[in-house]
């Protein structure tokens, strides 16, 4: 911790003392009544008392062996550490005595005998905790003329870079591990002068949150590879952003300097992701400048593609959209859009569409059962805070790979799971998660839905109440629930704080519809909270700004249009894509026939890939979200602007530019953003609190046809930008799936 955001702090969570009962404790001779039990350091970050430390963080369980907190206290023989001492009613304590300085200068000088002379061509310098406290705590000059120890530096990945001689043995990396991540994939080895941070025979960092040991080193032992010996942190901007890469809307900081991000560290919040990130909110940025990134728009004559200008893209675009109109084709026009593009791109291209009376429009590409539209929620959302998930008593998680579609959910899981909470999963394969599970019910794909219905069919029996007919004809069908399914529907009854979480394989599945009927009711049954995991970064945002072939701006209904699926599954005279490539659908090829098949294809995106090079016919660059400013809306319904304080380069042209460009040549009505934002907040906040749970089944549960579906998941491969990451693509999990 840097002694500028040293008061930035909150109480350990891994500290279960705090007791009701207040004492008095003085500390430099003023009086301060305070929880009884708790840590000193505590008390005094939060009276603004400095006291330097190294191995305590707020987020970790303590460790004590640092020593720089040692502080006197009266009654004492010797200077006592502050992380590692409970406050007793009387206490006396001297931060500023000549005793407490003389204990943190002999620590500091111990910590410094083995350390490198290396700050230079250090990537800690200018924001390291050891330079810090050596200034502030350190002596001039050495006593110790003796040969420095040296220790040797560990493979850890692609990620994380180790420069060993500098550890100072705070052991938070290793904390993090089993306490965080709930993987101990760095421990300590050796004994005395001989230990030594390190992996279990020569292993790498894995786990998917496993680069949040770089902020947390105190000193340069363990760096951002990717960013290894590049910049100093002095020379860049800090931009507030936000991930683009999952519903959850982590916050974070993009580090920029010369218009290029040259890094990416965790922004604090609370409420949505504390102090931590992904590592592929951290490492995913580096895709934007790979090599096929699309910098000038391209038009096809004669087959061939040839350079233009934006000016006559969008006029092109335009003309062909007025002749199909004039031929009354409306319905031979057909779009498809990311569900990770910022909300007011989504805005204007759905309002740009909808003014043309065009409705065959979607984002749902990894969606395959659409039977239950006439049923859908505003939007699909999590109906509490994300933090609350960690107070959970009973967690119902069903057809989600969760540590891999959002790592950040699984981490308050876990936090949930940690504190004795009942963790129950329902899912098509057996999947490794670092904390207790109850019961974890394996199903084949088929089972999924019958094994859920048979669930809500034991909470049927246990809350022996009457329940509306058809639902009762419909679990009539179902065989007989198991023990193991009455275990999970008793648990959810038994505790206060349940909740039941749906995920992206079951909206993946065949019947989707009919298990999120069947979530619906079992949550209404059982009084639970209920939260839908969706794809990309803002699906929220394209539900509410009409980018659906059934609904319109807000949610008003609309006449419907083909959902993605048929969109994918036909020729069309006009075919146009927003944002996404055809890796990003759950039916590739499917899509990947429609673009060779349909007569014009109009191509907005960030990257050239080789289906779009050989059949497109207008392909018009645009910027992404890591370049560009704009709003995200995640799982919880909050609205979370991003990179508004970004120095945009010379001559810049913004996707909104751009597609409300579109708009006026039409000479169509340009739609208001501000006065959409000003609508929404009361929207959001009326849609989640009224708990409108589904209890109906949709009017068909299965497709006619069975899609096949050859995109296998990776969670470095679920957008443009990951795919082109070239630290993720080295990492194990993404060379496991290829």
């Amino acid at each position: 911790m840097n002694l500028n955001t040293w008061l930035k702090t909150e109480v350990n969570p891994w500290r279960h003392n705090m007791s009701d009962n207040k004492v008095n404790i003085t500390i430099n001779d003023v009086l301060h009544s305070v929880d009884e039990g708790r840590m000193l350091i505590e008390i005094t970050d939060e009276l603004g008392i400095y006291i330097p430390r190294f191995c305590y963080h707020e987020k970790l369980s303590i460790a004590a062996n640092c020593r720089m907190c040692l502080v006197e206290v009266e009654n004492s023989s010797n200077a006592l550490a502050a992380c590692a001492t409970p406050v007793t009613d009387g206490m006396v304590i001297d931060t500023l005595s000549h005793s407490t300085k003389t204990a943190q200068q002999s620590t500091m000088e111990f910590l410094l005998i083995n350390h490198p002379l290396d700050c230079p061509i250090c990537d800690q310098g200018g924001e390291c905790e050891l330079q810090d406290l050596a200034y502030a705590y350190g002596k001039n000059n050495s006593r110790f003329d003796l040969q420095k120890l040296t220790k040797p530096n560990d493979d850890l990945g692609p990620l994380v870079s180790t420069d060993m001689t500098r550890c100072i043995m705070c052991t938070r990396c290793t904390r993090f591990g089993s306490e965080v991540a709930g993987i101990q994939e760095l421990g300590t080895m050796g004994r005395g002068e001989a230990s030594n941070i390190s992996t279990f025979v020569k292993q790498t960092v894995n786990h998917e949150l496993s680069g949040n040991i770089i902020d947390l080193c105190p000193v340069g032992a363990l760096n951002n590879k990717p960013y290894r010996y590049t910049d100093r942190t002095w020379e860049m901007d800090q931009i507030e952003s936000v991930s683009p890469h999952d519903c959850v809307g982590t916050n974070l900081y993009m580090h920029v300097k010369n218009n290029k991000i040259k890094r990416i560290v965790p922004m604090q919040n609370e409420n949505i992701n504390e102090t931590w990130i992904a590592d592929r909110d951290r490492f995913g940025f580096d895709g934007i400048y790979s090599e096929d990134r699309l910098t000038t728009p391209l038009i096809r004559v004669n087959g061939a593609l040839i350079e233009s200008s934006i000016e006559d893209s969008r006029r092109q675009l335009n003309t062909i959209i007025s002749s199909l109109l004039q031929s009354k084709k409306t319905d031979k026009i057909a779009a498809l859009i990311s569900p990770s593009v910022s909300l007011n791109e989504q805005f204007i291209f759905s309002n740009y569409l909808s003014q043309l009376r065009i409705r065959n429009i979607d984002h749902r590409i990894n969606q395959i059962d659409f039977s239950g539209d006439t049923l859908d929620p505003l939007f699909p959302h999590l109906n509490i805070e994300l933090k609350t998930i960690g107070e959970m008593e009973t967690i119902f998680v069903i057809g989600s790979d969760l540590r891999r579609e959002t790592p950040l959910i699984s981490h308050w899981v876990k936090k949930a799971a940690d504190k004795g909470a009942s963790i129950h999963f329902m899912d098509i394969a057996l999947r490794e998660y670092h904390f207790p599970i109850s019961d974890y019910i394996i199903s084949d794909t088929e089972s999924l839905v019958e094994n859920i219905g048979l669930v809500v069919k034991a909470a049927t029996s246990i809350a022996k109440m009457d329940v509306p007919q058809y639902i009762q004809e419909q679990l009539n069908i179902l065989t007989e629930p198991t023990a193991t399914h009455h275990q999970i529907a008793q648990s959810l009854f038994t505790k206060t704080n349940t909740l039941l979480l749906n995920g992206l394989v079951s909206r993946s599945h065949p019947n989707f519809s009919l298990i999120r009927s069947y979530i619906n009711i079992l949550a209404a049954l059982t009084n639970s909270n209920l939260g839908e995991l969706t794809s990309g970064a803002n699906s929220v945002g394209a539900y509410i700004t009409g980018c659906i072939p059934h609904r319109n701006l807000l949610g008003q209904s609309s006449e419907p249009g083909l959902n993605a699926l048929e969109i994918a599954s036909r020729h069309h005279d006009l075919l146009i894509l927003y944002g996404l490539e055809i890796d990003d659908c759950l039916y590739d090829q499917l899509l990947s026939e429609t673009i060779k098949g349909s007569k014009k294809v109009v191509v907005f995106n960030s990257f050239m890939e080789p289906v779009i090079n050989d059949h497109a016919d207008i392909i018009i660059p645009i910027n992404t979200t890591y370049e560009s400013k704009g709003s995200f809306i995640n799982l919880t319904g909050q609205l979370q602007h991003f990179n508004q304080e970004l120095l945009l380069p010379n001559h810049y042209y913004s996707n909104e530019e751009l597609l409300t460009d579109l708009v006026k040549e039409r000479a169509l009505d340009t739609p208001n953003f501000n006065d959409f934002i000003k609508d929404l907040e009361s929207f959001i906040d009326q849609s989640i609190t009224n708990r409108n749970y589904i209890k109906e089944f949709p009017v068909k549960t299965s497709n006619s046809n069975p899609v096949e579906t050859t995109n296998t998941f990776n969670m470095y491969n679920i957008d443009p930008i990951l795919r082109r990451s070239k630290p993720l693509q080295q990492t194990k999990e993404s060379k496991s799936n290829t």
